[in-house]
């Protein structure tokens, strides 16, 4: 047997370094010899908990089941891990000091058959590849990155469309994920509305928030579907400080309920995900006589926004996010018709031109709101296979499926931007992958002073905002 022992010190209230440590599902994002790892247990990390971890040594690999074995939570956890012909104790302690938390861990270390034979020859090798497994935990609770910056190599490549369109596939996003760094913040006594949160991006999202502590309200227009989303977020991570809000949000009457019952049952706003959106084949109205898809995907976020932002700059610091989509490079707004009624009707083109309007929105938002505290950004997810891609776009789903991410994959962003204290110190930008793309590649999509003038002047009339 061979014992590691390393005993690091981070800037982490001893809660969080406690959380992110115990999860082994986070392990690969800090330790190098780490090739993979998942959570198999559903639930919050407790005794019995299980994680499949994939050892790297040189070119082989090794697959471990790590188990829970002592769980004491914030001060102590004991996991085991066993396969191929390694066995590990790991027993990690926790300790509050003055400004953060000592980590001390300790693994005791069993190779069997013929790496048992070496192993005493292999302590010196064992050392640092536990040397390196702790620097990497330091750094991950450590370090604050800084907000990725805008790039000329990722402009030309966005501005030929073709390597830019590759970017949204399954491969780009595999790609960017090597250079992130992990997410370690906590959530914990922050509030997160989400639209369009029973299914797809919102869904994930959701979950995702949750997970990192934070209290969330989803949004949807089916209290049932609402109700099992909540169920299933609990199981989980855990997380019972959920809340359903039910509303139709093509319909502006009730975007309005939505708002006052939102400001009169959360006290702080933090983050605000305007996710909810449709992509109707055929041109429809709803009850208030407003075409579907531009009430639903460029009215309906901006008189919700409109009516939290008061108290989004009261919790501040806080954030909006605005889930956009690639078409939008494709089409500006046109102030004569924004509920597309001339020519025939296009759902796709009343989509992209609900989120150009939305893109513009972002940019006057994060002006106007520039030193109260609250950001906003939105961002494109990519090509994900969502429920809304199968059923609004049968004919691309078909082609693309082959490379179309994950629902996980295509949120990641949506949660970065909302939890990731570097993205807390960008607005106003159109990101994708985690770094900030450019908002338009053609002349005259991106609207001028007058066409943004009038849009916000139509949405405003129309909201009687």
């Amino acid at each position: 047997m061979t014992t590691l022992h390393e005993i690091i010190e981070v800037p982490r209230p001893i809660d969080e370094a406690f959380r992110y440590t115990s999860d082994f599902g986070n392990i690969e994002q800090w330790d190098p010899g780490v090739n993979a790892s998942e959570k198999l247990t559903a639930g919050p990390v407790n005794t019995g908990s299980e994680f499949r971890v994939v050892v790297g040594f040189g070119p082989s690999t090794t697959a471990m089941i790590y188990v829970v074995k002592l769980f004491e939570p914030p001060h102590r956890i004991v996991l085991e891990g066993s396969g191929g012909s390694i066995h590990a104790i790991d027993d990690i302690r926790f300790t509050p000091t003055g400004d953060g938390t000592r980590i001390d861990y300790t693994a005791d270390i069993t190779l069997s058959g013929l790496g048992g034979w070496v192993q005493p020859l292999m302590g010196g090798v064992l050392e640092r590849v536990g040397k390196k497994a702790l620097a990497g935990l330091e750094q991950a609770l450590s370090t604050e990155p800084d907000a990725p910056s805008e790039s000329i190599v990722r402009d030309l490549l966005d501005r030929l469309v073709l390597p830019g369109a590759l970017a949204f596939t399954r491969w780009g996003y595999a790609r960017k994920k090597k250079s992130w760094n992990p997410l370690t913040v906590s959530l914990a006594g922050r509030t997160a509305v989400v639209t369009g949160a029973t299914s797809g991006l919102g869904r994930v999202v959701a979950e995702r928030l949750a997970e990192l502590g934070s209290r969330v309200v989803l949004v949807g227009r089916n209290r049932q579907k609402l109700k099992r989303a909540v169920k299933e977020i609990t199981d989980a991570c855990g997380n019972r400080n959920l809340a359903l809000q039910v509303a139709d949000l093509g319909v502006m009457a009730e975007v309005r309920l939505l708002a006052e019952r939102l400001l009169s049952q959360e006290q702080k706003i933090h983050i605000l995900v305007n996710n909810a959106a449709v992509l109707p084949l055929e041109r429809t109205l709803t009850s208030e006589g407003l075409e579907t898809a531009f009430a639903t995907d460029l009215l309906s976020p901006f008189l919700l926004t409109e009516l939290l932002l008061p108290r989004l700059q009261a919790s501040a610091p806080a954030r909006v996010i605005n889930v956009l989509s690639g078409g939008m490079y494709f089409s500006g707004v046109d102030i004569e018709d924004l509920q597309n009624a001339k020519g025939d009707y296009d759902g796709s083109r009343a989509y992209a031109r609900a989120k150009r309007g939305l893109m513009i929105l972002t940019e006057l938002w994060s002006e106007q709101l520039r030193h109260s505290g609250v950001v906003v950004n939105a961002m494109h997810p990519g090509w994900a296979d969502t429920p809304g891609v199968q059923t609004s776009l049968p004919a691309f789903h078909k082609i693309t499926r082959a490379v179309l991410r994950t629902p996980e994959e295509g949120a990641d962003t949506i949660v970065w931007l909302a939890a990731a204290p570097e993205a807390g110190r960008v607005s106003g930008k159109f990101w994708l992958d985690r770094e900030p793309h450019l908002s338009v590649l053609f002349p005259g999509t991106g609207g001028d002073k007058e066409q943004r003038d009038g849009l916000v002047k139509e949405l405003k009339r129309l909201t009687g905002t």
